[in-house]
């Protein structure tokens, strides 16, 4: 066989992946059609490694160097963080529940030559060590699995002394739901707030995909009621934001909401008022655990 035939043929496989991971991903996203920027939302999850500059910069922020850092990522979902981990320089590791979301970031890899281990486990069992990570990375996750208390001591476990947890959380009292994007829903009784969530189509399971959890089964908490599970397991909490404000760092926000924080700050009541949003309204909290 000469050289040529050798390129046509890796080519053909090159090809047959990318075939295979744009069709999965589509498997999982076409549900959501209903999104009004569909086709940009579609193409962020077919490219999702290169949309992650924001997300490496935070890790690297209140998680420290990436290179050559052993990062455990819990729930890597379709692996665009992973992926990126890794082309930072970092040396990641995943656990994911989802056997298709294996598959898509095992695809997603294979497009740079990586090989990266990527293990279908949920959290509240990591197949590692003690003792066996620098950092881990939960994003988007603790409100699916069943046991978040049984996960938190999983992490206490993994992670060496003096490594961190970045992780986000959902807020009881988010005002636009982070998962059905419905407006005041989690101030209704959850059995109210479960029918009206059926009664739209917005929901997976009225596109023919049951992978989606009831909202009274996902676990919401504020920001004590998260502080006093995570204290109960060792680990002290932070709140990147009120961190980042603290330190005289502006996060981006647009439209009223923009103008609103841009009024608290020259009032020098910027950490009071995001303080008072981020309990009654904010949807998703980003904190650090060491």
């Amino acid at each position: 066989m000469d050289t040529a035939d050798c390129i046509g043929e890796t080519n053909m496989v090159v090809d047959t992946n990318e075939t295979r991971l744009i069709e999965q991903i589509d498997h999982w996203v076409k549900p959501m059609n209903w999104r009004p920027d569909y086709a940009s939302w579609r193409e962020k999850r077919i490219w999702q490694e290169r949309y992650q500059a924001e997300r490496l910069a935070l890790i690297e922020r209140f998680g420290g160097e990436l290179a050559n850092t052993r990062i455990l990522e819990i729930s890597c979902g379709m692996g665009g963080t992973l992926v990126a981990l890794a082309q930072a320089g970092a040396q990641p590791v995943a656990t994911e529940f989802n056997r298709d979301y294996c598959q898509i970031s095992k695809l997603r890899a294979a497009r740079y030559d990586l090989n990266l281990p990527i293990l279908n486990a949920v959290g509240e069992a990591v197949p590692f060590a003690d003792n066996s990570f620098d950092l881990a990375i939960c994003w988007d996750i603790v409100e699916h699995v069943q046991d978040p208390a049984a996960m938190l001591a999983e992490l206490r476990r993994v992670i060496r002394p003096g490594g961190r947890v970045l992780l986000t959380i959902i807020n009881r009292w988010a005002w636009r739901d982070p998962h059905y994007h419905i407006r005041g829903i989690n101030w209704l009784p959850r059995t109210l707030a479960d029918r009206l969530v059926a009664n739209r189509l917005k929901t997976k399971q009225a596109m023919g995909l049951q992978d989606r959890q009831c909202l009274s089964e996902m676990h919401y908490y504020t920001m004590n009621q998260f502080r006093d599970l995570a204290q109960h397991h060792g680990f002290k909490v932070a709140d990147m934001e009120a961190l980042d404000i603290q330190h005289g760092s502006k996060r981006r926000a647009k439209g009223f909401k923009g103008k609103l924080r841009d009024l608290a700050y020259r009032l020098k009541l910027g950490l009071p008022a995001y303080y008072l949003y981020r309990d009654w309204v904010k949807g998703t909290y980003e904190l650090v655990l060491w």
